[in-house]
């Protein structure tokens, strides 16, 4: 069984999949007002550098209060979460949270004559790429794209986050409520099987191309979900081999172990409350 540190190498040297083509209505805290919506939650020690941030400890309500961590605004997503005429923000934190709780959370605060009020953060919930969705009512929900994992292997997530009752924490894996589509890549770990050199895992690899919206008429977006996976088995041959390419310290063969790939196309249809896998199914493309 090789070392630790070894399958950190092979993780952080896996292939990197094509960037996803997602319409996000998360925007840049710079070109968003970011510094001021921040305001409503550490009033007086906002900070505008290169990132905009909370200047001192992390605050009593997350996972490292007073610590000295550094606690930053990564996103903004305003619209109508609570009602129809409600003016609301988004607001997606990175740092004072562990890495069971995606290292960050989300702030969402409300406007009332004209000042903004933080009403809850919740840790884990993560909301740094998101599109926003109309109900029948007129209020709107956030569609996410994420990911959380380890030690190679990685899962790639579309979730639904009503701000209403906010519960996904993807990392966790404990509430899937809102999850309608997964990916699983293990690419990094090479197949190596701890409790077995002699029997090495199959490598799994996936990534999302596209993710698409489709209006229709007065009723709440469908969603076309366009991407690749495929599985090859490894041989403990294989593995050292693999391990030895992504090792940065050894003289690379360009050998490649990565599984060929399939795309399909899986349409999502908003039913309960969520989204659930349309019932005309998927095809192959």
């Amino acid at each position: 069984m090789r070392s630790l540190l070894i399958l950190f190498l092979a993780a952080a040297a896996c292939a990197q999949p094509p960037r996803t083509i997602f319409p996000s209505d998360s925007k840049d805290p710079k070109q968003s007002g970011g510094a001021a919506l921040l305001e409503a939650v550490c009033p007086g020690r906002v900070v505008v550098d290169k990132e905009i941030g909370c200047r001192g400890a992390c605050p009593d309500f997350t996972g490292f209060p007073e610590e000295i961590l550094g606690w930053r605004l990564v996103a903004v997503t305003r619209g109508h979460f609570l009602s129809a005429q409600s003016d609301d923000a988004v607001l997606s934190m990175l740092g004072c949270e562990a890495h069971s709780e995606n290292w960050g959370g989300t702030i969402l605060l409300t406007r009332n004559s004209r000042t903004w009020k933080m009403l809850w953060y919740r840790a884990g919930v993560a909301t740094s790429q998101c599109h926003k969705v109309k109900l029948r009512d007129g209020r709107e929900i956030l569609v996410c794209l994420g990911g959380y994992g380890g030690q190679g292997n990685i899962w790639t997530v579309l979730y639904a986050e009503d701000l209403l009752s906010p519960t996904t924490n993807l990392m966790t894996g404990e509430d899937k409520n809102g999850h309608f589509f997964e990916l699983f890549d293990n690419t990094g770990t090479c197949g190596e099987n701890p409790e077995d050199d002699s029997k090495p895992e199959s490598l799994q690899y996936g990534f999302v191309e596209r993710v698409e919206f489709k209006n229709s008429g007065v009723s709440v977006p469908a969603i076309s979900v366009t991407a690749q996976s495929g599985e090859r088995p490894m041989t403990p041959r294989d593995v050292d081999a693999c391990i030895d390419e992504q090792n940065p310290n050894k003289a690379h063969k360009g050998l490649s172990f990565l599984p060929p790939t399939k795309r399909e196309q899986t349409d999502f249809v908003f039913e309960r409350g969520t989204y659930h896998r349309s019932p005309a199914a998927t095809g192959r493309k």
